[in-house]
């Protein structure tokens, strides 16, 4: 059944046929692979990080003290972390130059080359035996998925926003789920394939290749408007935003967590295989993918604000799940609760942004919120780790938990901005 859709007025013969061709599924997959991308970035080799840790205390061991050797040995642990996390600091530091470049100069001329950088650092992992040298390839990713991160969601709310009201956060949902299924897929692989040896999950990153190239063909820049940028930056008022950019911060200090602490959780506490990692990360993956796609239907019942509460309620469940239980059923629980909760949260927050924020200005305020969600992840394991190393894990997910649920109270008082596109 062909489907319809509502116009403005103001749009022209030009805005309803970008809505015929962003409803093609040859253009979807491109748009969405492309996005997908991020969500690859470092969640596929979570499952490695024990392996990582064993091969290179192995060998800085038999390498002999020195002070380099010492110092190194002393921080492996959170150096580990910080292989699946590096990549963050650098999105935060460059995604709103990203976001200003992209509005200025469009955002497929950067976007594209950095869809080639981020594919050739991440497979350089498979090839490096030094942890710096790994570090340094992660860096070179991270700047690189800055500009893919910042241009495909700005992509995304220039392709949806014209044909209905709820166009674009149909889209974001469908982001959200295409993201998370192939997430949970690749995750699974690189889960079973750490299983004999750490080098492999670097591979997958191998997968851009194809991704660049069918963004390159189907994939086009949305039509340019000259704006005039003083009196962009004089209208739009960043600070606004700052509950939307907290909460980007927030809940992926939270969900990073998982990747995280969770590996050597299930091999330390529980005794079981790498594999089960995999198993594990896919189960939060998918239903972050299905609950991500269901926000269309959410939407209709509840409110941006009622959800925002609802999404943090349900992770702090996951939380408390893993300190009150302790077995892989329980595991497989808690990161489903996570995947649900965090799937719906992040797609309502863009969505939220995306409505509240002026067109003329969406990249860059996207790239501030990606910004946020990277600095989140970076000092995720910088955050856990100490209180792990004071507490122990297990006693840590309490701590999270009485966090999260705090922050969900403080939500309750916060207004809801009216949308203005």
């Amino acid at each position: 059944m062909r489907k319809h859709y509502q116009f403005h007025p103001n749009d022209t013969k030009l805005d309803k046929k970008i809505v015929e061709i962003t409803e093609k599924s040859t253009f979807k997959i491109a748009v969405f692979s492309m996005a997908a991308m991020t969500m690859l970035g470092s969640v596929v080799i979570s499952s490695a990080l024990p392996a990582i840790s064993r091969h290179f205390e192995n060998l800085l061991t038999q390498a002999g003290a020195t002070n380099s050797t010492s110092f190194t040995l002393a921080h492996l642990d959170i150096l580990v972390r910080l292989v699946l996390t590096m990549p963050a600091i650098f999105v935060v530091i460059l995604s709103p130059f990203a976001g200003i470049l992209m509005d200025k100069f469009g955002k497929l001329k950067f976007v594209f080359p950095a869809m080639i950088i981020w594919t050739i650092a991440g497979v350089s992992g498979f090839f490096l035996n030094d942890i710096y040298a790994i570090l340094l390839s992660r860096a070179i990713f991270g700047m690189a998925t800055a500009f893919i991160m910042t241009g495909a969601s700005a992509l995304l709310g220039d392709y949806y926003s014209h044909g209905g009201f709820n166009r674009r956060e149909n889209a974001l949902s469908l982001q959200g789920f295409f993201c998370a299924v192939g997430g949970a897929v690749f995750i699974s692989i690189a889960g079973f394939v750490s299983s004999y040896s750490w080098r492999y999950p670097f591979l997958v990153y191998g997968l851009g290749i194809f991704i660049t190239l069918i963004a390159i063909l189907y994939l086009f820049e949305p039509r340019f408007k000259f704006y005039n940028h003083s009196k962009v930056e004089a209208k739009t008022n960043y600070w606004q935003f700052l509950p939307v950019y907290f909460i980007g911060f927030f809940i992926m200090v939270v969900y990073y967590i998982s990747p995280t602490q969770l590996p050597y959780y299930i091999e330390e506490h529980l005794g079981l295989d790498p594999k089960y990692i995999g198993i594990s990360m896919s189960v939060s993956a998918l239903c972050y993918g299905v609950f991500s796609l269901s926000y269309k239907y959410i939407m209709r019942f509840l409110s941006i604000k009622q959800i925002y509460i609802l999404t943090l309620f349900i992770v702090g469940c996951s939380f408390l799940l893993l300190f009150l239980v302790h077995n892989f059923i329980a595991v497989l629980m808690a990161l489903a609760l996570l995947g649900t909760g965090g799937g719906v949260m992040l797609v309502n927050n863009t969505a939220y942004l995306f409505s509240i924020c002026p067109e003329n200005a969406r990249a860059r305020a996207y790239g501030i919120l990606a910004s946020c969600i990277f600095l989140g992840q970076f000092l995720s394991p910088i955050i856990s780790q100490p209180i792990v190393r004071q507490i122990g894990l297990v006693d840590a997910f309490l701590i999270w938990a009485i966090v999260i649920f705090t922050v969900c109270a403080i939500f309750v008082f916060l207004k809801q901005k009216a949308r203005v596109n």
